[in-house]
This record gives C-alpha cells, sequence and structure tokens, in this order.
C-alpha cells in the first residue's frame, strides 16, 4: 500500500474513558495548583531523584513550566492521534487489516496522551503537597508510577500490535 487512506473510525469507550479520565485528572491538579499557588513558599522541590528524594529547590514560579509544556505537547499528541494514517506500520498491513492498524496505533497515542496528563497532575500535587505540608505524597513510588502511566500503555498496544494479522 503506497497511499494509506483516511478511515472515520469512531472514537472507542476506551479513548472517550481516558480523555475524560486524563483532562479532568489534569485540570483538576491545575485548578488545585492556581489555587495553592499564592499559599507555597518562594522555593519548592524543583526536581526529585529516582528514590522519590528532593535534590533540587527552585522558585515556585518555575512551576509555570510544568504548565506550558502540556499545553504544547498535549495539542501536538491530539493531532498526530486524528491522523493515524501517517503512524508507521509493519509491511503486514494491508487492506483487510487496516483498520485495525489504525485503530491500535490511535488508542496508543491516546493512552500515552493521557497517562502524559496525568503524570503532570502527578508532579503538580507532589511539588505542592510538600511546598504546603513538607512531606511526600508518592516518595519512592513516583518514578515507578510515572513510568508504568506513560510506557505501560505503549508497551501494551505493542504487544497487541503483534497480534494483528
Amino acid at each position: 500500500m503506497k497511499e494509506r487512506p483516511k478511515l472515520d473510525i469512531p472514537k472507542t469507550m476506551t479513548e472517550k474513558a481516558a480523555n475524560i479520565m486524563g483532562y479532568s485528572i489534569f485540570i483538576g491538579a491545575l485548578i488545585y495548583m492556581i489555587i495553592t499557588f499564592p499559599s507555597l513558599p518562594a522555593e519548592v522541590p524543583a526536581h526529585f531523584g529516582a528514590d522519590g528524594e528532593i535534590n533540587r529547590y527552585g522558585s515556585k514560579y518555575e512551576m509555570i513550566v510544568l504548565v506550558v509544556i502540556p499545553l504544547f505537547l498535549i495539542p501536538g499528541l491530539e493531532a498526530l492521534e486524528r491522523f493515524p494514517e501517517m503512524h508507521s506500520y509493519p509491511r503486514r498491513m494491508d487492506e483487510s487489516n487496516i483498520e485495525e492498524f489504525y485503530l491500535h496505533s490511535r488508542m496508543l497515542l491516546n493512552l500515552a496522551k493521557n497517562g502524559t496528563l496525568i503524570v503532570f497532575a502527578i508532579i503538580f500535587i507532589e511539588i505542592i503537597n510538600y511546598g504546603l505540608i513538607g512531606t511526600s505524597t508518592f516518595g519512592a513510588s513516583l518514578l515507578p508510577l510515572i513510568l508504568l502511566l506513560v510506557l505501560g500503555p505503549v508497551a501494551w498496544k505493542m504487544i497487541e500490535r503483534r497480534k494483528i494479522r
């Protein structure tokens, strides 16, 4: 197949639920950040080590970067999600399985996008809670949680993709 057709494949319930969950958690954490921002100390945690320990403090205004990054990243991921015909596929894709490949690829991006939104929310919450109450919310589970949310869906969908014939 030289030129891939554009197919109109409706969003699945999984994609809709992931969007609701990802955006809701992110927007909730963003609102939490806006409400608590004036109460934060001048310096808050700016970097966490693999063990969840803080290894750098910075100005609370550095958190604005954590808001700006998703504002550019998420629209890009949304755009990629809407055009599965532009994604990379194995040679075994043909007319008989193209819809399944498109759907899997789109779902992979959807889950990765929403996992990323939740990761940013978790980071907001971790920084804010440490700044306000002086204790970590996630501690050593922070890095495994982030890796699971971002790489878990990718690994799951890549394994599923191998089953497409």
